[in-house]
């Protein structure tokens, strides 16, 4: 059978070789389009094991890469004291209403993993609005739209016990959240995502709906296992599910997928809809940042109502 996914030939388009310091990763990038450019917003691991979000400008998407010599969002900074041991996983949404981008990502520190959110209107600078969601919580990202008069996220808290579904929350200001709702849980028994869930890049809209990434996770004799799948959210309810893929949709089958830092890993952060292909970047192997395009109509119908 035809994969759904289709690798680019260029994998891994972005390795620690190509960052301007000493890294161990370049991993989890969100993804933005601006004047004609492709814009990723890249996890850099560092060799002391600390991360920030550095940005990468392509005019193809593929290769090219011009990155940025300092970091968009640092760690360790004195006056933002939930962010000391790194900034991660950012995912990027435009906003139209507010003429600008915002970013969530995943603010590290000794009190756990928070969900911090900063906001930049040229994409070379950011102005931080502090904390959203407090620890642990991670894999947050925005809709880029209103639904009655609040914006929406999705967000992964970690309930205790091994409990981690995605929720969605919803905010009159972007800065006070509340009305949380449960969106899309862990797998039942032994199914691929059976260990936890956690949203991927920010949603898409559709004509069936919001189209949503998400990586599953699976244990196998003790190790995680990281896959990728996809759901289909109410246009103007966004907390309720209309469907969801009952297999996988993407795991790790090349070499820089099962081998890495964290062997067997896809994970998306970043998806961009260009015509009517959509193309997904993502990390592997918590080590290198990949590309893999899919046709928006074969995805739609990979899903199970």
């Amino acid at each position: 059978m035809k994969p759904l996914f289709a690798r680019c030939d260029r994998n891994p388009i972005l390795s620690p070789k190509d960052i301007p310091l000493p890294a161990e990763a370049v991993l989890n990038p969100g993804a933005a389009e601006q004047d004609g450019e492709t814009v990723l917003l890249l996890r850099v691991e560092d060799t002391s094991g600390f991360s920030d979000i550095y940005v990468a400008r392509s005019r193809n998407g593929v290769d090219d890469w011009r990155i940025e010599p300092e970091p968009l969002l640092r760690h360790g900074l004195p006056e933002w004291r939930y962010e000391q041991w790194g900034c991660e996983d950012a995912r990027v949404t435009r906003l139209e209403e507010e003429k600008c981008w915002y970013i969530t990502y995943t603010a590290y520190s000794q009190f756990g993993a928070a969900v911090g959110l900063a906001r930049s209107c040229d994409l070379r600078s950011v102005d931080r609005l502090g904390l959203i969601f407090s620890p642990n919580n991670k894999d947050a990202c925005l809709f880029p739209r209103k639904f009655d008069g609040h914006w929406a996220t999705l967000h992964r808290p970690d309930a205790g016990g091994g409990i981690e579904n995605i929720w969605t929350a919803s905010s009159p200001d972007l800065v006070h959240w509340g009305n949380p709702h449960c969106v899309l849980a862990e797998g039942p028994g032994p199914s691929w995502d059976n260990v936890k869930v956690g949203a991927g890049p920010p949603p898409i809209l559709t004509d069936r709906g919001w189209l949503l990434l998400y990586h599953g996770v699976k244990m196998y004799a003790g190790q995680m296992v990281y896959r990728v799948g996809a759901a289909l959210l109410d246009r103007d309810h966004p907390h309720r599910i209309l469907a969801r893929s009952r297999r996988c949709l993407f795991k790790a089958t090349e070499l820089y997928e099962q081998s890495g830092l964290v062997p067997n890993v896809v994970f998306p952060t970043g998806l961009l809809l260009r015509g009517e292909e959509l193309w997904m970047y993502y990390g592997a192997a918590d080590t290198v940042v990949c590309l893999a395009t899919v046709r928006l109509r074969d995805l739609l119908a990979a899903l199970e109502s």
